[in-house]
């Protein structure tokens, strides 16, 4: 994969901005941290519009977690760096503050089997200074966690200045950049009385530049005297440990930082280079960009309302949508229905993706980097004898035709054996007990199964402080309350906990089929009965 600037669907006002170019389907990570990171609130929802949390703000503890995790990282030896080895070293002094473990629960609702805590940390990172009025800090995913705790290291107000700037070249930063990566991070947040007692501050809480959101105040107001930083103008000399920092090389770096151009680029770089430190064994992926032209979730099920097969699925396109027209073209498995050009729909289900989403509001990633994009629905029936092999769509808009086909191999229908099916699986909540999943999936006949099993994921308060996932797994068996249609079978099981998400795997004579990463909002919902 590589990045690319924009192709002709996309228009002049997002000539700046960089996309990926990925073959569908999408690797499970990929799919999922971009959707994350670009287009979904679920995360960014956590820090809101630089959300207030313990008279900070969410953002501002995400990025001290962060930092934490980080600032272990040995560049002699490799060792340390974002690995979520902060999970097990919360009962450390160096780790104080409730904001720790509040962090690292936002973070774990959206962990998956394939998605580390210490990338979710890194996305904090973006995320926390896009919300608060910040630069966007170029993402990467793939880093790997740690299972137990590090060494420990985390630099301390009360330590002397020698011993931050030995901490800091221990992490890969020299003096300066030492200076003004303290600087970035402390343009959010601030010291608590409760965590730092020493610090004899006037107030519960003391914010570093008196304001809660992005600003260079924690630079300038250094400067011209007026900061209200605790960590510069505390009583106790012992703990004025950033006016050590700034002040180690005559404030030449902190003047170079109070051009708000220098402080912003300077930020973004060595913002970056802090999420970006990872153990030596570990292979980070290219930037994050958003994908250009994404399929979304394609789901293949047995209809319930007409004796066929249905096929949803997403098209996700960039730049103005005014006068455009967006179809999908599909070929037969078994050729006997559509005719050789494909069978063709037209969707009439179009969603702006507008930069707040519904859910509360929330900021889209697009929002941040000045992109317009729109959803483009698909649902519709299928031949059940002629099912479908792969689709591919066309776009039409101001007399120009575009095909979108996946770089010219369409987008591939792998099987049609094991279908999870979204409308026969069921969510409903049961009074006194709770929610109610149960998962269900249509098996076609003729094909000998010995084994459908669903594993599922779930981070609740049983998976610990650590949120480390529980996995379990669970058999389907024959459903007789779903009569079979058109060849195929339905097996189901109750799920006795909520899980965020589960796969299903089927054992054939064939070999292992299996449906991935199938989510509780795939699953329709029923009233409470």
């Amino acid at each position: 994969m590589k990045r690319v600037l924009s192709i002709p669907l996309c228009f002049a006002h997002l000539a700046s901005a960089a996309f990926l170019q990925a073959k569908w389907p999408y690797t499970l990570n990929l799919d999922y941290q971009e959707r994350l990171l670009w287009e979904t609130g679920g995360l960014r929802g956590f820090a809101g519009d630089c959300d207030l949390r313990d008279s900070t703000t969410v953002a501002a503890q995400w990025v001290r977690l962060a930092y934490h995790d980080m600032s272990t990282h040995n560049v002699a030896d490799g060792t340390g760096g974002l690995d979520g080895s902060i999970r097990f070293e919360t009962d450390r002094p160096e780790n104080v503050g409730v904001g720790m473990l509040s962090s690292l629960r936002d973070f774990g609702f959206h962990l998956t089997p394939f998605t580390s805590m210490a990338d979710m940390m890194a996305m904090g990172v973006v995320m926390g200074y896009q919300t608060c009025g910040g630069p966007t800090v170029p993402y990467r995913y793939g880093r790997i966690d740690a299972t137990q705790a590090g060494v420990s290291g985390v630099p301390e107000p009360h330590q002397d200045l020698q011993s931050h700037t030995d901490s800091f070249a221990r992490q890969g930063f020299t003096p300066s950049e030492m200076i003004a990566l303290v600087a970035c991070g402390h343009t959010l947040g601030g010291v608590s009385s409760d965590d730092f007692p020493t610090a004899n501050l006037n107030e519960e809480f003391s914010l570093f530049t008196g304001e809660q959101t992005y600003n260079r105040g924690v630079v300038t107001n250094y400067l011209d005297g007026t900061t209200v930083n605790p960590l510069v103008t505390s009583s106790n000399e012992t703990m004025r440990s950033d006016l050590r920092i700034f002040s180690s090389d005559q404030n030449t770096t902190m003047q170079r930082l109070s051009e708000k151009e220098t402080f912003d680029s300077t930020c973004v770089d060595l913002l970056g280079r802090m999420i970006n430190t990872v153990p030596s064994g570990v292979r980070l992926s290219d930037v994050l960009d958003p994908i250009e032209n994404k399929i979304g979730k394609t789901r293949l099920f047995v209809s319930s309302v007409n004796a066929s097969l249905q096929l949803s699925t997403t098209l996700r396109l960039f730049g103005s949508a005014e006068n455009r027209q967006v179809s999908i073209l599909w070929a037969d498995r078994n050729p006997s229905f559509c005719p050789s050009s494909g069978c063709k729909k037209v969707s009439t289900d179009v969603e702006p993706l507008e930069n707040l989403s519904p859910q509360g509001g929330i900021a889209r990633g697009f929002g941040f980097i000045d992109v317009q994009a729109t959803l483009y629905h698909f649902s519709f029936l299928i031949d059940p004898n002629a099912s479908i092999s792969k689709f591919w769509f066309e776009v039409e808009q101001d007399g120009k035709t575009t095909v979108v086909d996946n770089g010219g191999e369409g987008y591939a229908i792998d099987q049609d054996i094991l279908l999870f099916d979204p409308v026969r699986s069921v969510g409903k909540f049961l009074p006194g007990t709770g929610f109610t999943l149960i998962t269900t999936a249509g098996v076609k006949d003729g094909h000998s199964l010995s084994k459908l099993e669903a594993t599922s994921l779930r981070n609740d308060a049983g998976s610990g402080p650590q949120h480390i996932p529980i996995i379990e797994t669970w058999e389907l068996t024959l459903d007789d309350s779903h009569p079979p249609v058109v060849g195929y079978s339905f097996y189901s099981v109750k799920l006795d906990t909520t899980p965020g998400m589960w796969d299903l795997k089927g054992t054939f004579a064939e070999g292992d089929i299996t449906q991935e990463f199938i989510e509780e909002t795939e699953v329709r919902s029923m009233p409470i009965s």
